[in-house]
């Protein structure tokens, strides 16, 4: 097996059970049988599995196969694209900063007006993410590496319209009219006067806050580039692991 097949086969069983697992009716039905919180569980499990495999793939075969574009190599394109990727992942922690009040977090059953970094986009993570993948996948020195960032931006994109549809399934009105007055493009929303920043929204303060990590995360690069990238998967499954046991620990307590 060559080695973007490898990381190509890798890509669809993880991306493949995301899939089944997070569209209906599959997810209907397990949700109905188990529970929002033991379906929490499961998916981040398998989720979990994925990601495994994926940095092992990567770590066994992300060093061989064809050249990818190699724009590393060349400084112009290098500076630009590393410039993007620290935005992207700057917006990816913002967003992640203000999770716990977002309409996407886990059980969320309301959903309030948009705040903070809501106000500048709604699907901040995503977007942020799938920016830093994309910018990864074009740095990449081979055609695998280039597949397995190129997977995560591809993820991340359509996990902007998988969460909106689905949160208008689970919210319904209120949902949709969050998504009337926000925006998936950065600073649309204030642009068009849907949305107008105030001191409650503290963003010089989650501002402050997402730099300081992306650059601890940028300190540790040397750390997620080694083994072809692999860490940056599994540092991803732990995370996984770490959500299906915690939700799985709940429920057996209750």
């Amino acid at each position: 097996m060559t080695a973007p097949i490898a990381v190509l086969v890798a890509w669809l069983v993880f991306a493949g059970s995301h899939v089944l697992l997070g569209f209906p009716p599959t997810r209907t039905i397990l949700v109905r049988r188990l529970g929002d919180r033991r379906f929490v569980a499961l998916f981040s499990a398998v989720a979990a599995l994925g990601l495994a495999l994926l940095a092992w793939v990567m770590a066994r075969w992300g060093a061989e196969g064809p050249v990818g574009l190699r724009l590393a190599e060349q400084p112009l394109p290098r500076a630009l694209l590393t410039i993007i990727a620290l935005a992207g992942l700057g917006l990816a922690m913002a967003a992640l900063g203000a999770y716990s009040r977002s309409p996407m977090a886990l059980l969320r059953t309301q959903v309030h007006p948009p705040i903070g970094i809501q106000k500048i986009t709604r699907h901040g993570f995503f977007l942020g993410f799938g920016v830093f993948a994309a910018a990864h996948a074009m740095l990449a020195a081979n055609l695998a590496q280039c597949l397995y960032f190129a997977g995560f931006s591809v993820l991340s994109l359509v996990g902007i319209l998988w969460q909106d549809r689905k949160l208008v399934s689970r919210h319904g009105r209120a949902y949709v009219e969050y998504m009337a007055v926000t925006s998936i493009l950065p600073g649309l929303a204030l642009a068009c006067g849907l949305q107008r920043l105030d001191r409650s929204d503290r963003l010089p303060r989650s501002g402050l806050t997402a730099t300081a990590l992306t650059l601890l995360l940028l300190a540790a690069h040397p750390l997620w580039s080694a083994w072809n990238g692999a860490p940056f998967a599994a540092i991803l499954a732990l995370g996984g692991a770490y959500v299906a046991l915690r939700r799985w620990m709940f429920t057996r307590a209750r």
